[in-house]
């Protein structure tokens, strides 16, 4: 489903991932994360799509809403765990939303 976010601007949080062969346990800590990041303020809504490549993009309010999310002590195990566990390599990129449109 697409993320219903307010007018720019905001911000976007786009993680990329490419997850390892073993990845035991990583769709129930998904299912956490997702349960616990829409409880966080700051939060606006989230993507996600996964096909070998995974993309997720989350939308917030702020960089210290962002800040926040990451310092979060379970999501922090989730990181430790990610790069320990379930993920050969992954990419986090955050910017600034300009500009959005939408049709219909």
């Amino acid at each position: 489903m697409i993320a219903q976010t307010p007018t720019p601007p905001y911000y976007a949080v786009i993680f990329t991932s490419v997850k390892r062969p073993d990845d035991s346990g990583y769709s129930e800590m998904a299912k956490l994360m997702e349960e616990l990041v829409v409880k966080q303020p700051g939060y606006l809504g989230h993507e996600s799509a996964r096909d070998g490549l995974g993309i997720t993009v989350s939308y917030w309010d702020s960089l210290e809403s962002i800040a926040a999310w990451k310092e979060v002590s379970l999501h922090k195990m989730a990181q430790k765990t990610g790069k320990e566990r379930w993920y050969a390599h992954y990419s986090v990129r955050i910017c600034r939303v300009e500009k959005a449109y939408e049709f219909p």
